[in-house]
């Protein structure tokens, strides 16, 4: 067989093989995007998932302004280990409310950030003005993320039946909430070898914390 020849064959070959794909691939069912089973429109379920989601987002976007306010403000002798902490915080609340949000909008909800939202139906104790000394930001904050840690875990029975996907995030904000309110507890921890009450940066006198 010359070389004219073998070419000849060769471009029979791969013709029937291009012609035998193209078949094959039009009668093979593509993949296509398929909508997530969400909340049907107009039910209660609907209703209970955004009410979760916008009352979560709420409580975000106050923590958001609270740890900030904290991060320029706190003063004493831990300043500086807690101005980190709450610039850490800060950016992951803000994560957080940003993924609430975006799920609101999934199930077809707007979200509402405003600011008169915020201070009217947060429903959690203001921060207060002015310098902050170390042990009062430590005591407000493992109090204020303690609250907003009990009312997702009310929120996620409430809706993880309806909607298991809002559900599921809101049991990932509730986990990170959990680990900051463990982060500023943990400066207070009791152990074997030191009966901890935050005397010691607090004037002498014992820090009050929720269940001490």
């Amino acid at each position: 067989m010359n070389a004219k020849t073998i070419l000849l064959v060769s471009s029979l070959l791969v013709g029937s093989a291009l012609a035998g794909g193209a078949g094959a691939q039009s009668s093979t069912k593509l993949p296509v995007n398929q909508f997530t089973t969400l909340p049907k429109s107009g039910t209660d379920d609907l209703s209970k998932s955004t009410k979760a989601l916008q009352a979560t987002l709420t409580e975000l976007q106050a923590l958001q302004l609270q740890t900030k306010q904290a991060h320029w403000n706190v003063s004493g002798t831990l300043y500086y280990p807690i101005h980190l902490l709450l610039q850490e915080h800060y950016e992951g609340v803000a994560k957080y409310a940003d993924d609430v949000a975006e799920r609101l909008l999934s199930v077809g909800s707007s979200s509402d950030g405003r600011a008169p939202t915020i201070v009217q139906t947060s429903g959690l104790p203001e921060i207060p003005g002015g310098f902050l000394d170390d042990a009062r930001v430590l005591s407000f904050f493992t109090t204020q993320y303690q609250t907003v840690g009990a009312r997702l875990k009310m929120r996620i029975d409430d809706i993880e039946k309806v909607d298991p996907t809002s559900a599921n995030l809101l049991q990932e904000v509730e986990s990170g909430i959990e680990k900051y309110q463990w982060q500023v507890r943990a400066t207070f921890q009791q152990t074997n070898t030191d009966p901890n009450t935050g005397a010691d940066i607090n004037g002498g006198k014992p820090v009050s914390l929720p269940g001490k």
